[in-house]
């Protein structure tokens, strides 16, 4: 952007050399403005509009008006002055298109690559990424932007736009008799607002339609970039979470979108003053994907590439771990293990990361004070709880703190917040729904219902309110729900669409510790 501000400036100051030199060929007043032009002047232009059309210039409105003055025998001199400053207008976006694509197809290549590289990431995928192909970036330079035009389209506009202004101006300097400078005040002003509406930077921050039109096609091309790499990719929309974030991009922030199928969303919309249902195919720029309109602002929000849930796995019959504490096998003795569970006791269930510790009631618990899994070997405190599951949910506990997996994703919280709000609007329907045995006695599903209710809910797994770890266990529960495929819990987090979608974002938080 900083390279393209610069030869902006450049080319500027050329194109205002060209507007003095026609200021100094003025030689009428304001009386004779709109007097037919005499034939030393018509042919003067005549020849200027055949040196256009050998550069290519006589294209779109342009081209209309200037063929339309060169068919004509009696053009007034005021429609020759504005087909001039036109001119200059259109020679200085000529000098300017090579660099702008250029500059733009290395951005959204930039953008692209980070799309494929996201996926090798956090899919391990072995592929190599590519630049971007010119058909795909044709194609995003055709693409509206949030404001609904085209890039070629708003060019032509604002070549208009820009020597209208200057026109109008230097009738009115005319009219007043004034010694017309392209330095003076009134001019610079014009032609400041002119480059700061099309580019700004100040500072850090940058805006005007080029950045606008880059941000759509970034986050188009990442998510292109996505695509070629997996065809069934869905992403999630991340917010900024400040002062000035709007209420469009709040109400998007976690949200997930496929990137090539059917989408169904509610976003808050500015001109409803409210929530709307939306469905959509694919992302498209204003609408979930950044920049958002409604309510023009300056958009910050970014996408993400989510990583599929993996599939279900075998399952193991064999506890012969050779790493493993010898104190935990006799309580894991005849259990079946999945793949995710087993690779996790692995790693976290050895002697260095646990203690033997029968100080409490309850069968085991992580300690953040010496960074260890405390476990009860007395059979009586086991009678109730599952093994599998209680080991898992202190390995995500430890995951957790020593991965900072909850204080670096925002997003879990806020959609905490929001699985609250839900549970307490509708609390008398998953009071009812928890009287069934299954629920009630599920560590997941009634852990998580009953910290997220304070108790208001009752289940099995009762915690009372101001639970002090309550974000903490939430995810640590279901993060166990997941990885030891509690049919019971997922099926239930899967039929309301705030508790999904905490669990997916823990699902992806918790990935890459996990494997």
């Amino acid at each position: 952007m900083m390279e393209l501000k610069k030869t902006y400036q450049k080319i500027n100051q050329q194109t205002k050399n060209k507007l003095q030199e026609i200021f100094d060929s003025i030689n009428f007043d304001f009386n004779n403005l709109y007097s037919i032009a005499d034939g030393k002047t018509k042919r003067r232009i005549n020849t200027y509009i055949g040196d256009w059309q050998d550069k290519g210039l006589l294209k779109g409105q342009f081209g209309l008006l200037a063929n339309n003055i060169k068919n004509r025998i009696r053009v007034k001199n005021s429609e020759i002055l504005e087909l001039l400053i036109y001119a200059v207008y259109m020679e200085e976006q000529e000098k300017l298109n090579k660099t702008e694509l250029n500059i733009f197809k290395d951005v959204a290549n930039y953008y692209y690559q980070e799309g494929q590289k996201e996926v090798k990431e956090k899919t391990n995928k072995k592929k190599t990424v590519s630049v971007i192909p010119d058909a795909i970036f044709l194609s995003l330079l055709d693409m509206p932007n949030s404001k609904g035009y085209v890039w070629n389209e708003y060019i032509e506009a604002i070549i208009k736009f820009n020597a209208d202004q200057i026109y109008r101006q230097l009738i009115i300097d005319i009219q007043q008799g004034k010694d017309i400078q392209i330095d003076s005040d009134i001019y610079q002003n014009i032609i400041k607002k002119q480059q700061n509406n099309k580019l700004n930077i100040n500072g850090d921050k940058i805006s005007g339609d080029v950045d606008l039109t880059l941000i759509g096609i970034n986050n188009k091309a990442k998510e292109e970039g996505i695509y070629s790499f997996d065809k069934n990719a869905k992403i999630r929309f991340i917010a900024v979470h400040d002062s000035k974030t709007t209420d469009m991009c709040k109400s998007l922030d976690g949200q997930e979108f496929y990137v090539h199928n059917w989408n169904e969303f509610y976003r808050y919309s500015k001109t409803n003053d409210g929530q709307v249902k939306y469905r959509c195919y694919g992302l498209i720029v204003g609408l979930n994907c950044p920049p958002i309109n409604d309510g023009f602002h300056w958009c910050r929000s970014t996408i993400e590439y989510l990583p599929p849930i993996e599939k279900e796995e075998e399952k193991e019959y064999n506890i012969d771990i050779p790493k493993i504490s010898d104190g935990i096998k006799p309580l894991l003795q005849n259990k079946e293990l999945n793949k995710n569970v087993s690779r996790l006791f692995k790693k976290y269930l050895t002697d260095d990361n646990i203690k033997y510790d029968e100080s409490r009631d309850i069968p085991a618990w992580y300690s953040e004070e010496d960074d260890c899994i405390h476990i009860s070997q007395d059979e009586t405190k086991w009678k109730n709880y599952e093994p599998i599951e209680v080991f898992t949910h202190e390995i995500c506990h430890l995951i957790d703190k020593r991965n900072n997996v909850l204080q670096n994703n925002k997003n879990i919280s806020s959609l905490i917040r929001s699985s609250e709000l839900e549970i307490s609007l509708n609390l008398e329907q998953y009071k009812e729904m928890f009287k069934n045995e299954d629920l009630y006695y599920d560590m997941s599903s009634g852990d998580v219902i009953s910290i997220l209710s304070n108790g208001k809910v009752e289940t099995f797994f009762y915690h009372p309110i101001g639970y002090t770890n309550k974000e903490e266990d939430i995810i640590a529960n279901i993060q166990t729900a997941y990885l030891t495929k509690n049919e019971t819990a997922l099926n239930f987090f899967s039929q309301n669409d705030t508790l999904n979608k905490l669990k997916n974002e823990i699902v992806g938080a918790y990935n890459e510790y996990t494997k």
